[in-house]
């Protein structure tokens, strides 16, 4: 039997989070789901809020740090515009509904998903102001339309729900998402992390978490 790592452990209590809810995340269910022993868990864990601090992490990595290089390498307004109407539907939004449940609970969880929410929020906030220099308020914009995103993630259970391609039609329009006709000579790298939606905030079904 191969070694269960510290990235499986991470990744088995992901995805008993999304599947069953906060409820499967004790040590007993973690052990019995991977088919190993308290003293496997252990080696990696000391205790279960570590599990949880680990977890946070892990995810904070994933949908901050990893899909905030790509903000970072966008060289024009339209590839942030793109990454815009992209990165949202590539999150794990079944996970995300799971911790934002959770968080009413557990403390660990809920300063994790403060954090990760208005680091997304300033980092949208710099993003717009890039895409969209003559909003007056990006900030609050910003705001707007990360609750659009969270919204919808409660709302629709299921990326192929077919409200979904009108839905993404709609908010494209909304938050003026369409690609500009762009000419060369306007186009800019963006390579600071200012304009980083996620890195520095936002980013919107996965960053997947499994």
């Amino acid at each position: 039997m191969s070694r269960f790592k510290k990235e499986d452990w991470l990744a088995l209590g992901a995805k008993l989070l999304a599947e069953e809810g906060s409820a499967a995340l004790t040590i007993d269910r973690l052990t019995a789901a991977a088919k190993r022993t308290r003293g496997s868990f252990y080696h990696h864990f000391e205790d279960r809020d570590a599990f949880l601090r680990a977890m946070m992490e892990r995810w904070r990595a994933q949908v901050i740090d990893e899909a905030g290089k790509r903000y970072e390498q966008a060289q024009s307004t339209n590839e942030l515009r793109r990454l815009m109407r992209q990165q949202p539907m590539a999150l794990d939004h079944q996970f995300e509904r799971a911790l934002r449940r959770f968080a009413a609970s557990e403390s660990i969880v809920r300063r994790a998903v403060a954090e990760v929410d208005a680091k997304r929020i300033e980092g949208l906030t710099c993003v717009l102001s890039h895409v969209h220099p003559d909003l007056a308020d990006p900030q609050s914009a910003a705001y707007v339309q990360y609750a659009a995103l969270v919204g919808l993630q409660w709302l629709l259970d299921d990326a192929d729900d077919p409200r979904m391609p009108g839905i993404l039609k709609a908010g494209n329009q909304i938050f003026r998402l369409a690609d500009d006709d762009e000419p060369a000579s306007n186009k800019s790298p963006r390579k600071q992390k200012s304009a980083d939606p996620v890195k520095s905030g936002n980013g919107g079904s996965r960053a997947k978490q499994k």
